[in-house]
């Protein structure tokens, strides 16, 4: 048993053009970096998720992971041989201004909800539970993704989920009128959560359909 990402080629007919999809999961083992990070070598442009420049908000999440004992799962945090990289690396996110300005106009109750419990419950779960327990709480797929909203949090998700997604298809359309007609490989590198969004508009915009897939396990259990 284990916990497994699809990288997927989306292509279109008549067109040597290809995104790759990486879905990320930002807890592994070090064996899927590594494996991810050997396929960006083979793309001609990497598309990466990272909300740049200083956010407490962030901050407070990043230090709950390095803070959580992952050496006890054998697992680390997402760990990307980037700078092996020789080719433009995008980062089409939020800055870490914009993305606070975000979370101070939330609801007061999604605000304390996360910097009371989202830098308890990421340990928690990393210290108290099993790999399986872990891959629970990860699992995600395009039926899931969809339906998974959580009731109350609305305005949350359209900041940490929409706001981003669109961020990234606009990235990506400005990428595919400029080299959608090239023998280029454009990898993209997000959380699997945004990958949904990817693929449905992808294909609605510009007819890109999958070509390919590979799995590549994140841990096993």
């Amino acid at each position: 048993m284990g916990l497994r990402a699809a990288v997927i080629e989306l292509g279109r007919p008549g067109s040597p053009f290809r995104f790759v999809l990486f879905p990320m999961v930002h807890v592994g083992d070090p064996a899927f970096y590594q494996a991810v990070s050997r396929r960006l070598r083979d793309c001609d442009m990497v598309v990466m998720e990272g909300i740049r420049g200083r956010s407490r908000s962030v901050s407070s999440i990043t230090r709950a992971y390095h803070a959580a004992k992952l050496g006890r799962l054998g697992l680390v945090v997402q760990d990307l041989d980037l700078a092996s990289l020789d080719v433009p690396i995008v980062y089409p996110d939020m800055d870490g201004r914009e993305f606070s300005q975000g979370v101070r106009a939330l609801p007061l109750r999604q605000r304390l909800t996360w910097w009371c419990l989202a830098p308890v419950l990421v340990p928690t779960v990393l210290l108290f539970g099993t790999r399986a327990v872990l891959a629970s709480h990860l699992t995600l797929d395009d039926d899931h993704g969809v339906s998974a909203r959580s009731e109350g949090f609305e305005e949350w998700e359209a900041l940490a989920v929409d706001r981003r997604d669109a961020l990234l298809i606009e990235e990506l359309a400005r990428i595919h009128e400029a080299h959608g007609t090239a023998p280029l490989r454009v990898a993209v590198v997000y959380g699997a959560q945004h990958m949904i969004a990817v693929v449905h508009t992808l294909s609605a915009r510009f007819g890109y359909s999958p070509r390919s897939a590979t799995w590549l396990t994140v841990f096993d259990y």
